[in-house]
């Protein structure tokens, strides 16, 4: 099922929240995710609950290049619906 930027930014927000104890609206989708405070293992968990939530397999860990919440939610929008795409 491919997810819009909207969902996927707003389900990263969330968890970002849960993970950060910092209200949702608080956090900016245009910071480095790591700005709010997550260690690595917050961070590979985040990865792993997009994984799932997705339905979908990284390669590699994609905040190693999308850093911002924005960022990310567009290259996995665009990745997803790529990947759904009939061959």
């Amino acid at each position: 099922m491919t997810r819009s930027v909207q969902e996927i930014q707003e389900w990263i927000v969330t968890r970002v929240s849960a993970l950060s104890g910092i209200e949702a609206q608080e956090i900016d989708v245009g910071e480095s995710v790591l700005r709010y405070g997550l260690d690595s293992v917050a961070v590979v968990a985040l990865a792993a609950d997009l994984e799932a939530w997705l339905g979908y397999r990284f390669r590699e860990n994609p905040l190693d290049q999308h850093s911002t919440i924005a960022a990310l939610a567009q290259f996995l929008a665009e990745q997803t619906a790529k990947d759904e795409r009939p061959a």
